[in-house]
This record gives structure tokens, C-alpha cells and sequence, in this order.
């Protein structure tokens, strides 16, 4: 027991496997519900009890349902659960998908790759003529801008994946050509390389587009791989451009985080109604047992002959 109690105290997070997390909720609905069922059953017994606290119950998870998916004064929408059972928390979030061009996903978006129909950030938004203040001040130019960066990261990761030592995951033929590239122009002193050794910049700003056809939000950015030599002493130079540059795009995916919030609206409405009406039946039965007990006529108690 000391052994848990030590375990609960020091541990941030408790995987999903652990008895203490599989035992949760089990034992809070136990406590919680369980409870409330057994002060139902005393008064009124055990099948309106649980008519009772299934129509409560169901009715305030309705309720919070509503509000999580719709929102309220104050509350943004699709705040309640986000993903179902056996799902990642991020199953239903927006996301961006990195492709590059002549790749499969290219195909879904006709001309989606011509760099030539995207435009910056505050042109997409037509607010190219303010200043960067008046600019950083917008809301919608914030939100957008949050979108891309995170559409940047994701291309990124596509044009130069690397591993958990930051080493590039490339293959033998651009590794090859990376190589020589960056033999060639490898700056006098340089001794050594620095780590990682294949980088990534980014070249000016990334840009967005709405595809016509499909009307889906497109990114496009401009990479340049580069390698770091180091001196005598472990300093790393400049870096140095190796291979062509590269434009990466991606499409946005707004996602359906309204789904879980919506399946469980639907279930808690459908064991409201459910509840409500095995109540109403229960209430009906009572008063039919009432009516026949007061119809019962009264039996005269006849005197004794004397």
C-alpha cells in the first residue's frame, strides 16, 4: 500500500494500462452514482430509482453535451470530449497534410502546386497595405498566421526528416548528392562537423492559397537543406547550401472535433427519452394500483347472533 501511495505521489502521468488508471472510473461511478441509486431504492425501490436517476442522469449529460458542441455565452464550441474510445486525442483536430509536388496527394488539387497563385499571408487575408503593428493586431491575421506556422513545421518534417539524434533520415541517392555538395564547398579550417550535419532553412515566407476546385486552404514554403562544418576548436561556420532548392506544400484539414461532442449529445437524448418513458410507465402502474385500492369496496362487518 505504501508502495502505491509513493507511486500516486511522484508519478505525472499514469498509463492508461496501470490498475489505478483502469480501476478510475469504475470506482468513481461506484461512489458517485452508486450512492445516489441506493437513496433512490429506499424511497421509492429499486425499478423507479433507477427510471429516476437515469432520466436525471441523462438529462444533465444532454444538457453538457449541447454545450459542447454548440458552446454558450462564453463558451467556445466543441470544448467537451475530444476523440472516443481507443482513439488518439488528436483523432478528430485540424491538421495539416505536407505534400510535394507530382506526389499522390498533389493529384487531389489540379494546379494546386503552381507557386504562382499563392500569395502572402496579409495579401490572402487583403490587408497587404496596413503596417506590421496595425497588422500583428488583427485577430484573423493571428489565427491564419498560427495555421501556417503550424503547416510549415509539417512540411519541414516531410522535406528533412530526422530521427531522435536529430539525424537526417534521407536516402542513399540525396544523401550521396547532399555529400558532395557540401565537399565541395566545405569552408577553409573546417575539421569537423557539427551536430546534426544536414540542416534546413527556410527560404522567405510561406504562402497560402484556396484552391478553386475543391476550395481547401493550400501552404506552400520554400526549403533549402544546408550542412555545418565546425573548426579546431568545435565553432560551427556558416552554413552551406547543398542540393536545389525545394517548394513543399500542404492542405489543411479543418478536422471534426464536433463528432464526439455530437455522438454523445445523440446517446444521452436517446437514454433520456428511453428513462423518461420507463418512468412514465412506472408512474401509470402506480396510479392504476391507487385506483384499484380505493374502488376495492368496503366489506360491512355483520353483527353476532346473539
Amino acid at each position: 500500500m505504501l508502495e502505491l501511495i509513493t507511486f500516486l505521489a511522484v508519478e505525472e502521468l499514469i498509463p492508461a494500462d496501470h490498475p489505478v488508471a483502469i480501476l478510475a472510473v469504475p470506482l468513481g461511478l461506484l461512489f458517485m452514482s452508486g450512492s445516489v441509486y441506493l437513496l433512490l431504492w429506499s424511497n421509492y425501490g429499486a425499478k423507479k430509482a433507477g427510471a429516476i436517476y437515469g432520466t436525471a442522469f441523462f438529462g444533465v449529460a444532454f444538457l453538457l453535451g449541447v454545450f459542447w458542441w454548440f458552446g454558450g455565452p462564453g463558451i467556445p464550441p466543441n470544448t467537451g470530449i475530444d476523440h472516443l474510445p481507443g482513439q488518439a486525442s488528436d483523432h478528430y483536430s485540424p491538421r495539416w497534410y505536407a505534400f510535394e509536388e507530382g506526389s499522390p496527394r498533389a493529384g487531389f488539387f489540379p494546379g494546386g502546386t503552381e507557386v504562382d497563385r499563392f500569395e502572402s499571408v496579409e495579401e490572402f487575408l487583403g490587408l497587404g497595405d496596413l503596417d506590421e503593428e496595425t497588422l500583428e493586431a488583427r485577430p484573423a491575421f493571428g489565427q491564419l498566421s498560427g495555421r501556417v506556422s503550424a503547416a510549415v513545421d509539417a512540411m519541414q518534417s516531410q522535406f528533412l526528416p530526422t530521427d531522435d539524434n536529430n539525424v537526417a533520415q534521407i536516402g542513399v541517392t540525396r544523401r550521396a548528392d547532399y555529400e558532395e555538395d557540401a565537399a565541395a564547398q566545405r569552408p577553409d579550417g573546417a575539421v569537423g562537423r557539427a551536430q546534426p550535419f544536414f540542416g534546413v532553412q527556410r527560404v522567405d515566407d510561406p504562402m497560402v492559397h484556396e484552391h478553386p476546385g475543391t476550395g481547401v486552404l493550400l501552404a506552400t514554403q520554400e526549403f533549402q537543406a544546408t550542412a555545418t562544418f565546425t573548426d579546431a576548436d568545435g565553432v560551427p561556420f556558416d552554413p552551406v547550401p547543398v542540393g536545389d532548392p525545394v517548394s513543399w506544400f500542404a492542405f489543411y484539414d479543418p478536422g471534426a472535433e464536433w463528432v464526439p461532442s455530437a455522438i454523445w449529445t445523440a446517446i444521452s437524448l436517446v437514454l433520456f427519452a428511453a428513462s423518461l418513458f420507463w418512468l412514465d410507465r412506472l408512474e401509470w402502474r402506480d396510479k392504476r394500483l391507487q385506483n384499484v385500492e380505493v374502488e376495492e369496496p368496503e366489506r360491512i362487518a355483520e353483527p353476532i347472533a346473539q
